[in-house]
């Protein structure tokens, strides 16, 4: 939820939720088993019928530019409080390859595992390569066709993959195999994609969309396939979070974002009409994906990085092989990154050396140690300088790439002053800037503001040479947003 507050002890008036009660005869288990099998039963029509939805109607849509999480530019250089000196890192960080801005970025390239072949092994099983590590799913004996143009042609494949069974024979393999490596639903779609194009390397675009479709709806995802005017085959997809500088597409009350083939340029869905078949309204009723990271269980390439300034030293190495996988994902809100956990025995360690190095201190002069940490660990570049396109870093992702901006920081900073030190924190954005606040043990005068009967103090990793208590001069006097909150029971 949005949260506007203002600087220097406001309150917040936060409204209560209503909780619906459920049926006297039934208790709320039994009553959401039973709204769960209505629903498994109404989607299996729904996918039984589904080829006779696609040889139907094509409803025109319009395509709708992707939102923008800020519009307002960020600073080229980091904000420094006057007459401090510029911090430079005590240790310089591992050199890594980052991109260079260019019309289409390459991400970095990491040290991998050798590529598996795209083929079918002698123990029934077929070997391909999702962001270059090696995976397997069965073997099946299945066809697709090699291209599709009409709606009666989707509707064909999907009648000739149900009748090979394919969803039956393959779906199991596709589960296990998410499980194991520990996908969440926007790589589980990745995750196919990759086997689809691998299984069938020489059907088109548009028959490959439509089976990594067949898929994700006998998974039981709310995924669509479309077409635009001009005959582009796409993939709709609606999230459960904002998907930013994205385009997409309003069925009913629902957003559905947009994917396109690789070579597709995106800037001419504004001049093209979008198709797509009529399903039933209560077909979005199934599953949208959700873009927040868990661990991920991944082969492990080592990094090092090496972070030292003030009263913390932070070393260490990240898996170099999740950078290909995050480098494109999808733009979402700042409270996402923050609610992501990659990496859980990383993160542990980094907890283990910011207790042992900042425990032995006063509560409230460690959290000024670790916002010291922050001006001085990094080097600060904003995301087009850096990559070409705006791109937030999972905690992860800041501990390969050697510059980072605002909302990296503010996302790193906020994560270690609440698992680490237990202070509650929340992630708050002014115009063009991410930064962060703080509850303290003791008070001072400074940049404050009350929410949910907590003081917060401005304390902003980007704001170099500030301390706690600090907000930039151009947003005296702001409201800004609160993002995320770091505090029990959230």
């Amino acid at each position: 939820m949005n949260k506007k507050i203002t600087l220097l002890t406001i309150a917040l008036a936060l409204g209560a939720s209503a909780v619906s009660a459920q049926s006297n005869h039934k208790s709320f288990e039994e009553f959401r088993s039973g709204i769960k099998g209505n629903f498994n039963a109404f989607r299996k029509t729904i996918l039984d019928n589904y080829a006779d939805f696609l040889e139907g109607e094509w409803h025109p849509y319009k395509s709708l530019n992707g939102e923008l999480r800020d519009r307002t530019p960020k600073p080229s250089e980091a904000p420094q409080v006057p007459g401090t000196p510029k911090a430079l890192p005590q240790t310089t960080p591992t050199p890594q390859t980052t991109p260079t801005p260019q019309t289409t970025p390459t991400p970095p390239i990491p040290p991998i595992p050798p590529i598996i072949p795209d083929t079918p092994e002698s123990d029934g099983s077929f070997a391909f390569s999702w962001y270059n590590i090696p995976t397997q799913l069965p073997a099946i004996d299945y066809h697709i066709s090699h291209r599709l143009s009409e709606p009666a042609d989707f509707a064909r494949q999907w009648r000739e993959l149900d009748g090979a069974r394919v969803a039956d024979r393959l779906l199991p393999g596709i589960k296990s195999a998410v499980k194991e490596l520990g996908l969440n639903d926007y790589l589980t779609y990745k995750y196919i994609e990759s086997y689809i194009n691998a299984r069938f390397p020489e059907a088109t675009p548009s028959s490959r969309m439509a089976a990594v479709h067949y898929l994700l709806a006998n998974l039981g995802y709310d995924a669509r396939i479309a077409v635009t005017s001009s005959g582009i085959p796409l993939l709709l997809l609606p999230c459960q979070q904002t998907m930013y500088a994205r385009n997409y597409l309003t069925i009913g009350d629902g957003k559905y974002y947009i994917f396109a083939p690789e070579d597709y340029d995106m800037s001419r869905l504004g001049s093209e009409r979008i198709l797509t078949c009529n399903l039933p309204a209560d077909a979005a009723k199934a599953a949208k994906f959700d873009l927040v990271l868990g661990q991920l269980n991944i082969p492990v390439a080592e990094h090092p990085f090496d972070l030292n300034y003030g009263d913390l030293h932070l070393t260490g190495s990240v898996n170099a092989n999740l950078i290909p996988i995050l480098y494109k994902y999808p733009q979402m809100p700042v409270s996402d990154y923050a609610r992501s956990n990659i990496a859980p025995q990383l993160r542990n360690d980094l907890i283990r050396q910011v207790r042992q190095q900042l425990g032995q201190m006063n509560s409230d002069d460690a959290v000024e140690a670790l916002l010291t940490f922050m001006h001085g660990a990094f080097e600060y570049a904003t995301d087009e300088e850096n990559h070409g396109f705006e791109k937030p870093y999972f905690l992860e992702e800041t501990l390969y790439y050697p510059k980072n901006d605002c909302e990296d920081r503010a996302i790193f900073y906020t994560w270690l002053v609440w698992n680490a030190l237990g202070h509650e924190a929340q992630l708050i954005s002014f115009p063009g800037h991410e930064a962060a606040a703080v509850r303290l043990d003791h008070p001072l005068n400074g940049a404050s503001y009350v929410d949910d009967n907590t003081v917060y103090y401005i304390s902003d990793p980007t704001y170099i040479g500030s301390r706690t208590g600090m907000v930039m001069p151009v947003y005296n006097g702001t409201s800004p947003r609160i993002d995320y909150t770091y505090k029990n029971n959230d």
